[in-house]
């Protein structure tokens, strides 16, 4: 059963949903402007944990190229006390329509001068196995 959202939740998950269409779109100078600056991702896939700042991230994700990148979020759950957030959902990062990973998120933002910005982004990556040869 999907969480009824408040109009703030609503504002909270409506954030992270367009830093994922700005990453769709390959724009990450408006990403930029949607996170804190000291923002920090941390990926926990096959037992390693590998971080780097989100900027350091945008840096890195493709900027052009013809491939569709798509991450698509499931079931939602958003929380929020005064000035903090956090959504937790599935999701699954695809790549010209296929699957390339799929896991969990878990988002932290932070209001900043009545705006919400992503002070955190944190997935457990679970890569498919490769097909037997």
């Amino acid at each position: 059963m999907a969480q009824q959202l408040t109009a703030e939740e609503q504002e909270v998950l409506d954030v992270f949903q367009s830093f994922l269409k700005g990453m769709q779109e390959r724009r990450p100078a408006s990403l930029l402007e949607m996170v804190l600056p000291d923002g920090m991702m941390t990926r926990v896939s096959n037992g390693e944990v590998r971080q780097l700042t989100i900027a350091a991230l945008l840096d890195i994700f493709p900027k052009d190229g013809t491939s569709v990148l798509e991450e698509r979020i499931y079931d939602p759950v958003v929380r929020t006390e005064g000035d903090i957030a956090v959504i937790w959902c599935a999701y699954d990062f695809r790549v010209d329509g296929e699957v390339r990973h799929n896991g969990t998120n878990i988002v932290s933002l932070a209001r900043v001068d009545g705006r919400w910005r992503i002070s955190g982004l944190s997935d457990t990556a679970r890569y498919p196995a490769a097909p037997a040869a």
